[in-house]
């Protein structure tokens, strides 16, 4: 009996382990790809400004930003936040 419920304990483990790393892999994917860095401008308040129209594949899904709109510092997006993912991309800058 014990060694049943030591293995039903692995068990559980095991999946919640993977079940973590597919979220993991699921977040990776969204900062997959160049973004082009030419389309976006930071802005003082750590926000990137659209300067171009851009089409970018975030998670597996397509987001077009709308020209001369401003990605706020902390604004999330499909799941991610964006200002940070140009950082990381496009340099803080």
């Amino acid at each position: 009996m014990r060694r049943s419920r030591i293995r039903l304990w692995g068990f559980v483990a095991a999946v919640v382990l993977l079940a973590g790393a597919a979220v993991l892999s699921a977040g990776a994917k969204a900062a997959d790809g160049p973004i082009p860095c030419s389309a976006f401008q930071r802005n003082g308040s750590g926000g990137w400004r659209v300067l171009a129209p851009v089409t970018m594949d975030i998670g597996g899904r397509l987001y077009s930003p709308i020209v001369g709109s401003t990605l706020a510092a902390g604004s999330i997006q499909r799941g991610v936040e964006m200002s940070d993912l140009l950082d990381q991309q496009c340099g803080n800058r």
